[in-house]
Parts: structure tokens; C-alpha cells; sequence
């Protein structure tokens, strides 16, 4: 949902601002934010956010896992399917 909103967001953005200011103005946004794309600091920056959030998704998913009632087996699918019956309890197992 949140990247829908976003979408909707930039492209309303992109419409405004293309419908009022025209082709010569939109040249010069996309020739200010191709520049800012290419300059080291930013995209220094950009590695730097990218690392972060690698980082925190990483252990977001520790934890989650972590959370996980695994059953101690180590297997990060768990441990496997639970029979419906158990010999002796009475129930037909089926064929």
C-alpha cells in the first residue's frame, strides 16, 4: 500500500509540475536531478542508506526467526508436517 501511495504521490507531483511549467522546465528538473544522481556524494550517501537498511532488515529477520517456534531443530522452515492422528489414540490413520 505504501508503495502505491508513493507512486501516486510522484506521478501527481511529475503531472503538476509538468502541466505548469512545461517542456523547458522539465528539461532543466531532469538535467538538476541526473546531475545529482551522478555526484560522488550522493551516491555515497545512497550506498551508505542501502548498507543501513540491509543491515536492519538482516536483523529484523534474525528476530523474527528468533520468534519462531522451530521446535530447536535449527531448520529455518521449521520441523516439518503434524500428523493429524497418533497411533493408539483410537482413530482410523486413513490408507
Amino acid at each position: 500500500m505504501r508503495y502505491k501511495v508513493t507512486f501516486l504521490v510522484g506521478f501527481a507531483t511529475g503531472y503538476t509540475l509538468g502541466a505548469k511549467a512545461g517542456r523547458e522546465r522539465y528539461e532543466q528538473i531532469r538535467r538538476t536531478m541526473r546531475g545529482l544522481s551522478e555526484n560522488p556524494a550522493v551516491q555515497s550517501a545512497a550506498g551508505v542508506l542501502q548498507a543501513q537498511a540491509s543491515n536492519l532488515v538482516g536483523s529484523a529477520r534474525d528476530r523474527v526467526i528468533d520468534k519462531l517456534p522451530l521446535g530447536g531443530h535449527g531448520d529455518p522452515y521449521g520441523p516439518g508436517p503434524v500428523p493429524v492422528t497418533t497411533p493408539g489414540n483410537g482413530a482410523n490413520p486413513g490408507p
